[in-house]
């Protein structure tokens, strides 16, 4: 889950949406569905990944976005010098994202990638990528 406070959010306001509309923003009806635009021109519709995007310009850190991994149909978010990494942002909850979660690292092992993996609490409520990357 990219937000960790979901489900006091959706108990407390009868849904996310809702809760998105009580602290003054206009909310996202379908999932994925809103663009977010990092500081550097790249597409984002995750709103942790614009996250990690900015904070990697903020540190002039070089990346690039959607690296496919080898010999592979799937890519990494970003790829910093070697290092592949991910935001496992609904992580632990929907089946077929934590496979595709197994599968990707599966891929680095047998490519021997180092792969970095941030999750929600990496950044929510304190950004700690400083530590991470």
């Amino acid at each position: 889950m990219e937000f960790p406070y979901y489900n006091a959010a959706q108990d407390r306001f009868g849904s996310w949406n809702k809760a998105i509309e009580a602290a003054g923003f206009k909310p996202n009806p379908v999932k994925f569905s809103k663009n977010y635009f990092a500081k550097d021109g790249h597409i984002y519709n995750s709103f942790a990944e614009k996250i990690i995007d900015d904070w990697l310009l903020s540190k002039r850190i070089k990346h690039q976005r959607n690296v496919p991994y080898p010999n592979s149909l799937y890519a990494a978010d970003f790829q910093i010098k070697k290092r592949f990494v991910e935001f496992f942002g609904l992580d632990g909850e929907l089946k077929k994202y934590d496979k595709i979660t197994k599968l990707k690292e599966k891929l680095a092992r047998k490519h021997n990638l180092k792969l970095i993996k941030i999750y929600p609490k990496d950044l929510f409520p304190v950004n700690r990528l400083s530590e991470i990357l």
